[in-house]
């Protein structure tokens, strides 16, 4: 009868999470936390109900189908702070952020253990597809990928830190979805139909570009010139926010063959979009910061292993040289496509993530021939 407290989104995922556990015998706690206020919203043109009234109302509904106690703490103002101003932040700035990332990384799961800690839960749970292997031979908590490859959660897990994981349990790590779906069924849960919620929370149909506009004066985000990589004028961009390395689609550009130039990069001095020909998003190299090494390395020699510069990303082999305050290079076995700084790079040997930073630059902006 551990206790557990299990982070409860209002989604089929979460509530199987917390039915699981109960089934298994742990004293199990529901926490809802509140990150963002649609208000009067029409959820249907918002397109997520993730962070709405109706995900907590539906946690509630699932603890209470389960006879558990329930739980709801406002953390708005932190994560306006912390994730949604540094979502904005980031993209005026020429960057492409990860927002899911950063709410792991800088509240979600310290506001969980805070509570655990105040309700005296040894564990805490949520729905990620994820697996956690405490090696008590080694003393080191582990994180592995999830056993259904299309839905493992672990590049936006990267962040955790040794004390977080020894303290967590993901109880659908080796599970697929489809049979996740027939659990929530067979537990008569109320969210067994319920779709899944969009990625971003807090931004939804209108899309990314709208919502900063909503959330910045016109002056900090003004027009201004595309130009070839030799330099040539070609058109006219909207704001840089707007675009993100490898874009090809509503660039308008005024050259012989549109659709053979991508942005390739960013001149944020003069405020101007670059493009150019595919071969110019193709490096080897990067640099990358405010990394974090999941399970302990030694940082003496360079770190064999495979990475993922974004989530849908196919590992590719590379070798990763630290150095001090928690900078790293990364040099890849073959050129990788549209590097984009402001996402996480996420490093795996096997199934096991070892660690994860966050972008910087091209180490290197030479086209591969």
């Amino acid at each position: 009868m551990e206790k557990v407290l299990v982070a409860m989104s209002g989604g089929v995922d979460s509530s199987v999470a917390a039915a699981l556990l109960k089934s298994q015998g742990y004293d199990v706690i529901g926490v809802h936390m509140q990150l963002w206020d649609h208000g009067e919203a029409n959820f249907e043109r918002i397109g997520s109900r993730c962070c709405s009234v109706i995900d907590s109302n539906d946690a509630r509904r699932v603890c209470d189908q389960i006879d558990v106690p329930y739980y709801v703490i406002n953390a708005q103002d932190i994560f306006k702070e912390k994730v949604v101003d540094y979502f904005v932040h980031e993209y005026l700035q020429s960057r492409t952020p990860n927002p899911c990332a950063e709410c792991n990384n800088q509240i979600k799961f310290n506001y969980l253990f805070q509570k655990a800690d105040e309700l005296g839960c040894k564990w805490v749970a949520t729905g990620h597809y994820a697996q956690v292997v405490q090696d008590e031979a080694e003393g080191v908590a582990r994180l592995h990928k999830g056993k259904d490859e299309h839905k493992d959660q672990t590049y936006f897990l990267a962040g955790l830190t040794q004390d977080a994981l020894k303290r967590t349990l993901m109880p659908l790590g080796g599970l697929s979805k489809k049979i996740v779906r027939k659990l929530a069924v067979e537990f008569e849960l109320s969210v067994s139909e319920k779709p899944d919620s969009q990625e971003i929370c807090f931004i939804g149909k209108p899309g990314y570009q709208e919502f900063i506009e909503k959330q910045t004066s016109p002056d900090l985000r003004p027009g201004g010139n595309i130009t070839t990589t030799l330099g040539e004028i070609v058109g006219e961009h909207r704001g840089l926010y707007r675009y993100t390395i490898g874009q090809r689609k509503g660039l308008q550009l005024k050259v012989k063959d549109p659709d053979q130039y991508y942005v390739v990069g960013f001149d944020t001095r003069r405020n101007v979009l670059i493009v150019g020909p595919e071969k110019y998003l193709m490096n080897q190299r990067l640099v990358a910061s405010q990394t974090n090494w999941v399970r302990p390395v030694s940082g003496l020699k360079g770190i064999e292993c495979y990475a993922k510069i974004r989530y849908q990303h196919e590992p590719a082999q590379c070798s990763v040289t630290i150095y001090e305050n928690n900078t790293i290079h990364v040099d890849f076995e073959k050129a990788q496509r549209a590097i984009t700084p402001g996402q996480l790079i996420v490093f795996y040997q096997g199934n096991e993530v070892i660690g994860g930073a966050r972008i910087d630059e091209i180490a290197s902006t030479e086209a591969i021939q």
